[in-house]
């Protein structure tokens, strides 16, 4: 399997699991979300190639939603935090759809 794919897959099962605790209010559920949308990453399936641009736009609304998502893991009745991480992940995860 591509690494496109394997990144793709991640991400649909951190999906999976971030929609649940998000509604259910289960931050803890989203640390195991956290660690499928950060696997890519760290296996090097998702690595930036020199012919295309920095994806500054998705690093960017990935950095504002785990401040969101780290907000909501202290205050966990933040209904604030917890929505705004959910929505603003979401825009993460469109913008970086076509970086690989």
């Amino acid at each position: 399997m591509d690494k496109k794919k394997l990144t793709l897959i991640c991400v649909a099962i951190a999906g999976l699991i971030f929609l649940p605790a998000t509604i259910l209010n289960k931050p803890l559920y989203g640390l195991i979300a956290a660690f499928f949308d950060w696997l890519p990453l760290f296996t090097g399936w998702m690595r930036f190639s020199e012919t295309h641009r920095v994806p500054v736009l998705h690093i960017t609304l990935t950095t504002i939603a785990y401040i969101f998502f780290i907000i909501w893991l202290f205050v966990p009745y933040s209904n604030f935090a917890r929505f705004s991480f959910i929505m603003i992940w979401f825009l993460a995860v469109l913008s970086g759809g076509d970086i690989n």
